[in-house]
């Protein structure tokens, strides 16, 4: 594995800006995809001489993330700023944005996962001692391992990708990527000790007749009803909470789950997506693209989607005190 430099700051203005914040299904729209996938050579699909929408975002977040780009703190404060005037915005969905933007910049592994990706970038890692974001909230040392194990084949996926569309262009790479995402995610899970399927879902491309605009409306139609289910027993159980019933004269209102997630892998990239719970009219964002053709990219699309799954997880735990507490009682059982 090569040693890659850690991104500068991402270019926020422009173009950029406009499409991290279009719809999924606004950035596949725009792919020069036929209507019938001729099954090209996947290398080729997003190749810089297109004009397409979402060719320009991947080749915009690879600059980035090799350090090509030119920008500075104060344009990605200007684009956050930009976001929040928008006001459709879940606190959780600005700073998923803002991580995935700052990946290599900041502290995001534990200290000890040095030895298991000794040529990842020295930015990454937390200090001795200290909680990083992408961590086993279990304390055993069995799921810092599977912890570790599960990113790391989420980098190895990216060389995956590459042989097969080399060996046999015409055999699917979709299922690849879907579930390398998957066993990330279940680790989390099992971590955390919770599901997350109430607010994720992740959809590849299973049929050749597809188009990736196709396969982004599944997405996004998945990500609005599991919206709607979510405001639906929300209020349910406010209404539940106002009954005049005394044994539910202290009880608090449940806090309310404000993001849904979702995942669309087309051919060899993915778009992360979010969705506000708090406004039925809120459209479904997409942070980032990821390309798996681009081997300088490999460490930095594990990163991304581990940063979502992550994010997912600590949104369930925090509106589940149940389940946060429970945690919280085995770390201070294993101290």
């Amino acid at each position: 594995m090569a040693t890659h430099p850690g991104p500068q700051s991402a270019n926020m203005s422009g173009h950029l800006g406009a499409n991290r914040r279009r719809s999924t299904t606004g950035v596949f729209a725009d792919s020069d995809h036929p209507a019938k996938d001729q099954t090209p050579v996947r290398s080729k699909l997003y190749s810089r001489e297109s004009d397409s929408a979402l060719s320009r975002e991947v080749q915009q977040d690879a600059l980035e993330l090799t350090g090509q780009a030119d920008d500075s703190e104060a344009q990605e404060r200007e684009e956050l700023a930009e976001i929040l005037a928008q006001g459709d915005w879940a606190q959780s969905e600005v700073a998923l944005f803002r991580r995935l933007r700052r990946r290599g910049r900041e502290p995001l592994l534990p200290a000890p996962w040095r030895l298991d990706f000794t040529t990842f970038p020295e930015a990454l890692y937390a200090p001795v001692g200290e909680q990083s974001f992408i961590c086993a909230l279990t304390p055993s040392a069995s799921m810092e391992f599977r912890g570790s194990q599960a990113l790391q084949r989420l980098v190895n996926v990216g060389g995956q990708v590459r042989d097969r569309t080399e060996i046999n262009p015409s055999a699917p790479v979709e299922p690849l990527i879907y579930q390398e995402i998957k066993n990330f995610l279940n680790w989390a899970e099992k971590d955390g000790e919770i599901s997350l399927s109430s607010i994720l879902t992740i959809n590849y491309n299973r049929s050749r007749n597809n188009n990736s605009k196709t396969t982004s409306e599944k997405t996004e139609r998945k990500m609005k009803s599991m919206a709607g289910e979510l405001r639906e027993r929300h209020q349910k159980a406010i209404q539940q909470i106002a009954l005049p019933d005394k044994s539910n004269e202290h009880t608090d209102a449940p806090k309310q789950l404000a993001v849904i997630y979702g995942v669309t892998v087309y051919n060899c990239v993915a778009a992360l997506s979010s969705l506000s719970c708090e406004n039925a009219e809120a459209d479904v964002k997409t942070h980032v693209v990821l390309d798996w053709t681009d081997v300088g990219l490999d460490i930095w699309n594990a990163i991304g989607v581990a940063i979502f799954i992550v994010s997912c997880r600590n949104d369930i735990l925090d509106s589940d005190e149940a389940a946060r507490l429970k945690l919280i009682q085995q770390a201070d059982d294993d101290a």
